[in-house]
């Protein structure tokens, strides 16, 4: 009798489930270089295995296109609740697998017109030679608004006291 059931909680210790969990990242253009909370994990399209379910800091970097930060929430499925969670894993006898595919479109860094930006920098330069000359120091920044007494001056700390150590000796007469 205790073979038998020696046996068949050995079976049933073979057959536990497990859960497989992993992202499956791609981008567009692919080659983009993966990171997830900071870690690298190669350039795109590429499958990253993940233990917990919550907020996972994404960041997309490739060259000539703008560097993609994104905060993706990953919440977990039905079986993944507490209590059921227990049957999921260790009680059901096949495995689960959690693949979340992610897709990112990364945009192409924006060339500035470098004509304009010169004409708009002689612009403010033309209008900033028409301003006056900032005065120094600013005698209203140092006065009160609301009427109350000026601020108190620099203090002046008292000279050191002498300690026995500093005193001169006593003269024995």
């Amino acid at each position: 009798m205790t073979r038998r059931l020696m046996f068949t909680i050995a079976i049933l210790a073979l057959l536990t489930g497990c859960v497989e969990r992993r992202f499956r990242v791609e981008s567009n253009p692919p080659g983009a270089y993966l990171y997830i909370n900071n870690t690298p994990y190669g350039p795109t399209p590429v499958d990253v295995p993940f233990l917990f379910y919550g907020d996972y800091d994404v960041t997309l970097v490739k060259e000539g296109y703008e560097t993609k930060k994104v905060k993706e929430p990953v919440p977990p499925p039905w079986y993944q609740y507490p209590v059921v969670d227990f049957f999921a894993e260790t009680l059901y006898p096949r495995q689960l697998t959690d693949i979340r595919p992610l897709f990112y479109e990364l945009e192409p860094v924006c060339q500035p017109n470098l004509d304009q930006l010169k004409s708009e920098g002689e612009e403010l330069r033309r209008r900033g030679a028409g301003l006056p000359p900032p005065r120094y120091p600013d005698q209203k920044r140092d006065q009160p608004t609301d009427g109350s007494a000026p601020p108190p001056k620099k203090a002046v700390l008292p000279p050191p006291r002498e300690t026995p150590d500093t005193l001169p000796p006593d003269d024995p007469q």
